[in-house]
C-alpha cells in the first residue's frame, strides 16, 4: 500500500490518495488507485485520511499481510507508537489507523522519499476535487 495526501494551502482544498498493489498466487495483478475527497483539511489530515482509505480497501478485499510506504514520516512514526501526537484531531485519526493496523495478520510501514510515492500523489491530487467523503477506484 502506498499513500500519499495533499492539501492546496494548510489547511485548504484536500485529497487523499492511495495504491495497493498485490500479488495473486505469484502473478501481480493490476493495481488498485483510490482517491477521496477530503474538503479543507491540512496536509496532515489529509496523510492519514489516505491511510485509513488504503488500509479499508486492503481488508476489504481479504489482505492478511501488508507493507505500507508513505512519504509524511511523522504519520509512519505516529502509527508505530514511535512519536507523541500533539494535536486530539490527529490522535484520533492516529487511533483509527492503528486500529485497522492491528486486523493484519502483519503490518510493516515505511517512510520513503517522495519522489517513490508519486503513484498515491497524483491520487491525491485527482482527491482535491472530489466531494468530501467521495471516494474514486480504479484498477489500473
Amino acid at each position: 500500500l502506498e499513500f500519499d495526501g495533499a492539501s492546496k494551502g494548510n489547511p485548504g482544498p484536500a485529497g487523499a490518495g492511495a495504491v495497493l498493489r498485490f500479488k495473486d498466487q505469484s502473478k501481480f495483478v493490476l493495481p488498485l488507485r483510490l482517491s477521496e475527497g477530503v474538503g479543507m483539511a491540512t496536509n496532515n489530515v489529509a496523510e492519514y485520511r489516505s491511510l485509513i482509505l488504503g488500509l479499508k480497501y486492503a481488508l476489504n478485499i481479504g489482505i492478511k499481510h501488508i507493507c505500507v510506504k508513505g512519504d509524511l514520516k511523522l504519520v509512519c512514526m505516529q502509527v508505530q507508537g514511535l512519536w507523541k501526537i500533539n494535536h486530539e484531531h490527529l490522535a484520533v485519526l492516529c487511533r483509527e489507523a492503528r486500529d485497522l493496523k492491528d486486523k493484519f495478520m502483519s503490518f510493516q510501514i515505511n517512510h520513503v522519499l517522495r519522489e517513490f510515492n508519486s503513484d498515491a500523489d497524483a491520487q491525491a491530487n485527482l482527491g482535491i476535487n472530489l466531494m468530501d467523503g467521495y471516494i474514486q477506484e480504479e484498477w489500473k
